[in-house]
């Protein structure tokens, strides 16, 4: 929302990279690889072994982890397509993040300060 209101491509862009780290998440929970504490289809089918209600409440699980995924790509795909339409790009948003950093007197201070040190230590 505030990437839209703003219509900044910095927005956009740190959208996408939380969205795409949780659609990430998202696939690694409908796997369900065994020991990693997800409930996905590997450990909903072995569960389905030793107790047969056990398995079936997994599988359950593991079909809406796998709606999740699918669900969190499409939206993925449709927030993108808008973000192009709009002439957003990430050298744009490149340069917003440059001219946002060097507006702030606390981040210009603090990399002033960085430099000050490192070319003294020199």
């Amino acid at each position: 929302y505030k990437a839209f209101r703003s219509d900044s491509s910095f927005n956009f862009f740190s959208f996408f990279f939380v969205f795409f780290i949780q659609d990430i998440v998202f696939v690694l929970q409908s796997v369900g690889i065994p020991g990693w504490g997800f409930c996905g289809w590997i450990s909903s089918l072995s569960a389905m072994k030793s107790n047969l209600a056990v398995g079936v409440v997994m599988l359950v699980v593991s079909v809406l982890f796998t709606a999740s995924a699918v669900m969190g790509i499409i939206m993925l795909k449709k927030v993108h397509s808008l973000y192009r339409r709009t002439g957003a790009s990430f050298q744009k948003a490149q340069a917003e993040l440059a001219a946002g950093v060097m507006s702030s007197p606390a981040m210009r201070n603090a990399a002033g300060a960085a430099a000050n040190t490192a070319f003294q230590s020199e």
